[in-house]
């Protein structure tokens, strides 16, 4: 106590109050030198992985962020990240921040752009699924209305066959990302695609990801 220099304020000594209480089990061996002992791996010992992790002790990831990082599909496609975090911006969004006066979808002008009706909400989109999905058996699983992607995604995956889900992951992942490049480009560019033309384009794509090495669609070749 006598080495404690500086203003003696309230914070000080609870610190040193703290610190006694850290301490007051700790007996010294003359002779042993001490050592330091790393809390965050299972050999105390320090490693750039180990601190890593012990930043995200605790936390807890958003419904939906496992099923994205563990599905096969190239990373221009992982927007589904934003759609997570309802970070994408919908006609909806736009006109709740001011940034336009309709919020009408772009795709069917029947119900309020949301990124829920985009995806699986939409006459158009429901065409798509519908189109695709008859082919591998699936048809029953069409949405109907605006409903959580993450939660019909992972409804519908538990009635596909084990050796075929992580497939059906990937061709969940692609037409939604050719539904918002769709609703993109009618948004952008005033140019639109019928759902036949949406369903080859995505057939063409889940071939092409099939040829670049994304064997986990080859459970799904067999339409394709």
């Amino acid at each position: 106590m006598s080495d404690i220099t500086g203003a003696q304020t309230v914070q000080v000594f609870l610190q040193y109050l703290d610190l006694w209480e850290r301490v007051r089990g700790v007996q010294l061996v003359a002779g042993v030198t001490d050592s330091v002992i790393w809390r965050w791996s299972a050999d105390h010992k320090y490693s750039a992985a180990s601190a890593y992790g012990a930043m995200f002790i605790g936390s807890t990831s958003p419904f939906g962020a496992k099923l994205i990082w563990g599905t096969c599909a190239p990373s221009k496609v992982r927007f589904f990240w934003l759609a997570l975090h309802r970070r994408c911006w919908t006609a909806n969004r736009r006109m709740r921040h001011g940034l336009q006066d309709s919020d009408a979808c772009i795709m069917c002008l029947q119900a309020s752009e949301t990124l829920d009706h985009i995806l699986l909400g939409c006459v158009l989109s429901r065409q798509v699924w519908d189109m695709l999905l008859s082919q591998i058996g699936l048809t029953t699983m069409v949405a109907h209305g605006d409903v959580d992607p993450f939660l019909w995604w992972t409804w519908a995956r538990r009635r596909v066959p084990q050796g075929s889900r992580k497939g059906f992951d990937s061709l969940v992942m692609l037409t939604c990302w050719v539904l918002w490049k769709e609703r993109n480009a009618r948004t952008f560019r005033n140019e639109a695609k019928d759902p036949r033309e949406l369903c080859l384009e995505i057939l063409q794509e889940a071939a092409m990801w099939l040829r670049a090495g994304y064997s986990t669609m080859s459970s799904l070749a067999s339409f394709m």
